[in-house]
C-alpha cells in the first residue's frame, strides 16, 4: 500500500485553519480522487506536532515510518520542519538550533527516509511576520538562513526541494499569517496549491499509485 508521509510541526499540523491545515487539504484531494470510487489505497500520514524542532523531530521519525510503513508499496516522505529552530526562543529549546546542529539533524532525517525505502521532498521554509509576534523572535533573516541551510543539505544528499521562501514573500504571504509564523485558512489554501502543483508536476502521486 502507498504512503505520504508529512512531517514537521504545528503548520503540518494545521494549527488556526478551520480546514485543518494544507496537509489535511491535501489528504481531503487525494482521497476524493485517488481513493473514493478507485480505491488506490494512498494513504496519507500527517505528522505534525507544534513547536518541535528539526532535531526532536529527528529522534521520533524512524519510530513514526516503522509503525506505518508498508514495505509492499511506494513511499513519499515530505519534509516540512526547520521554522522553529530559526527562533532564537523557540518554545521546546529556548534558544536557537546551532547551524551545524540543525543540518545534522536534517541530514539524518534525510537518511532515515531513504532507510525505509521513501523518495524524500523537502519543504522550503514560509515567511513570518515579527510585527504580529507574541513574544517569539522569529525574523526574515534567520528564517532565510535556515531555508539556505535546508538547501545545502539537500543538495550534499541528492534530494528534491520545493521552494516556498522567494515565491510567498513576493506574494506578501505575511499577511495572512494570524501571529508571527502561523498560516490563516487562505494561507493554508495557498500552501496547499503549491504543494499539490509541485507533487502533480513532479508526476510524484502517479509514481505511487504505479503499479511498475
Amino acid at each position: 500500500m502507498p504512503n505520504i508521509f508529512i512531517v514537521g510541526d504545528s503548520i503540518v499540523y494545521g494549527k488556526w485553519d478551520v480546514e485543518g491545515g494544507w496537509a489535511a487539504r491535501l489528504r481531503k484531494h487525494i482521497d476524493e480522487r485517488y481513493n473514493i470510487g478507485k480505491r488506490t489505497g494512498l494513504l496519507v500520514h500527517i505528522l505534525g506536532v507544534p513547536s518541535e524542532p528539526v532535531i526532536r523531530l529527528a529522534d521520533r521519525i524512524h519510530n513514526e515510518l516503522a509503525a506505518r510503513i508498508d514495505k509492499s508499496g511506494k513511499n513519499l516522505l515530505i519534509l516540512a520542519s526547520g521554522l522553529n529552530d530559526s527562533c532564537p526562543n523557540n518554545k521546546v529549546t529556548g534558544e536557537l538550533t546551532p547551524p551545524v546542529a540543525f543540518k545534522e539533524s536534517y541530514s539524518r532525517l534525510i537518511d532515515i527516509g531513504k532507510e525505509f525505502g521513501c523518495t524524500v521532498l523537502a519543504l522550503g521554509l514560509t515567511p513570518v511576520n515579527p510585527a504580529r509576534s507574541k513574544g517569539l523572535l522569529f525574523s526574515d533573516e534567520l528564517v532565510a538562513e535556515y531555508d539556505g541551510y535546508i538547501t545545502e543539505v539537500c543538495r550534499e544528499k541528492g534530494i528534491a526541494k520545493l521552494e516556498l521562501l522567494d515565491t510567498l514573500t513576493k506574494e506578501n504571504f505575511a499577511d495572512h499569517l494570524v501571529d508571527s509564523a502561523h498560516p490563516n485558512s487562505v494561507g493554508h489554501e495557498r500552501l496547499f496549491d503549491l504543494v499539490l502543483d509541485y507533487l502533480e508536476k513532479e508526476e510524484l502521486i502517479a509514481d505511487l499509485i504505479s503499479e511498475k
